[in-house]
């Protein structure tokens, strides 16, 4: 009897033995059970998308078993990571979201997985971005791209200075300038007008060194990618290593291509205005956009708003004066009349030629 119970227990261990071991993250997941156990519901994420059949049968195991891990997991993603602004831009958590779909979805007609994979893919789908998804919109389409971008790898990684202006609705004036990496430090410049692709991207071509050189550059907030679509060094014009690629933050907003006397005069627009005619009216020039207000609150969404010492031929000026173009879902031009510092007048391009005074609010 003795040797029996033996050879039983040792059957046992042995077929203990050839069951798969749980993942590790699921087990580590499991053992927090917890609103903070968010590095360890991302643990799950990134195991489900790199072996989904594994980590659907642990799914499925803890579901049989009567615990709610699973659903907790589920709810932790949806609340802590993927509708949280905090975790990631919503590009990124609608990436990461479309990853945990990607891995469920080709089982949920499995007989033995389906269950799970549905239950993930119907709560996953559930998600409302909607809202979300229109407010990156809505701010993409304000973004403003005129001014300067630096760039910085650190002391043996080399720098870049990213100048932009704004031309009009479809084009950017820029100019690059790179710096390679020690003990060389090459350099490399590249100018010239990118045209715009999206409310967020531009792209540069030029065969002006032999071969294609494309740029592309891409915004968020005060942020630009610039990525370098084809060529090398030597087909940008830059010296030997030098790589324009990176993530470039502002420094400014102002115009870099102004010359100093007209920068002067820009500076002289900023601020708030109150007008003559209303004193509950007011409008703000600051950070590249027009703001108008009405008795302190918004009167209508902030628009891009670009100084030109000499109005475009798309504002149709009638003489060479400095304007003011505003792109909203419409562009117009505005004459800038005066400007001192104290006092600000418009007119508006095409108007009546009424002529708008405000007075420097304090």
């Amino acid at each position: 009897m003795t040797r029996l119970f033996s050879l039983l227990t040792l059957l046992g261990l042995l077929w203990a033995g050839c069951q798969p071991a749980e993942d590790a993250s699921w087990a580590a997941f499991k053992r927090c059970a917890s609103n903070a156990c968010v590095q360890e519901a991302l643990a799950v994420k990134a195991a489900l998308v790199k072996n989904p059949k594994v980590l659907l049968k642990d799914f499925l195991k803890t579901y049989e078993q009567g615990e709610d891990h699973l659903i907790g997991w589920l709810y932790l993603m949806r609340d802590s990571v993927l509708t949280n602004p905090a975790a990631g831009t919503y590009e990124e958590r609608v990436a990461m979201r479309d990853e945990i779909l990607s891995a469920a979805q080709p089982y949920a007609n499995d007989a033995q997985l389906g269950e799970i994979a549905r239950v993930i893919v119907q709560e996953l789908e559930a998600i409302a971005f909607l809202a979300e998804q229109e407010d990156a919109l809505a701010s993409l389409e304000n973004l403003v791209f005129t001014g300067t971008y630096t760039l910085d790898r650190g002391p043996s990684g080399g720098t870049g200075e990213l100048h932009v202006a704004e031309q009009d609705a479809d084009s950017l004036r820029f100019r690059l300038l790179v710096v390679g990496a020690a003990p060389a430090h090459n350099q490399g410049e590249i100018a010239g007008v990118a045209a715009r692709l999206s409310a967020h991207e531009a792209r540069f071509s030029t065969q002006a060194f032999g071969s294609e050189c494309a740029l592309r550059f891409k915004w968020s907030d005060d942020a630009v990618q610039v990525s370098t679509e084809k060529g090398d060094a030597a087909a940008c014009g830059f010296g030997a290593g030098v790589v324009a690629d990176g993530a470039y933050q502002r420094k400014s907003y102002n115009d870099p291509f102004l010359s100093a006397a007209d920068a002067k005069k820009a500076a002289l627009l900023q601020g708030e205005w109150q007008s003559a005619e209303d004193p509950k009216a007011t409008i703000r020039l600051a950070e590249g956009r027009l703001f108008q207000l009405y008795d302190g609150a918004e009167a209508e969404p902030p628009v891009r708003c670009l100084y030109f010492p000499k109005c475009p031929a798309s504002c149709s000026p009638v003489a060479k004066v400095p304007c003011l173009k505003v792109i909203g879902q419409d562009e117009v031009c505005y004459t800038v009349v005066k400007a001192d510092g104290k006092t600000l007048e418009l007119s508006l391009l095409g108007g009546t030629g009424k002529t708008n005074r405000y007075v420097r609010k304090n």
